[in-house]
């Protein structure tokens, strides 16, 4: 996506098993290697991890007000 991923929506890299396409590829965006997995992020399920990937979405979104957020999350555990 040339223009980056908007909040939810699906990656196109993502095949049908849900798998990235361009996993290992010099052409994968380097945000997706980022966020390497862990407890707080995939919690005990698939739900769980798409809960918080959800949240980061929310928290990342670009924002209209042109002071910007105050830049404190709360994650979506608390």
């Amino acid at each position: 996506m040339p223009d980056g991923k908007p909040a939810g929506v699906r990656c196109i890299q993502l095949d049908d098993a849900l798998r990235c396409k361009i996993f290992g590829q010099p052409e994968r965006p380097t945000v997706c290697g980022s966020l390497p997995p862990s407890e707080d992020m995939c919690g005990d399920s698939r739900e769980q991890a798409m809960r918080w990937l959800g949240w980061m979405e929310e928290q990342t979104m670009p924002t209209s007000d042109p002071g910007g957020s105050d830049g404190v999350f709360q994650s979506p555990t608390n």
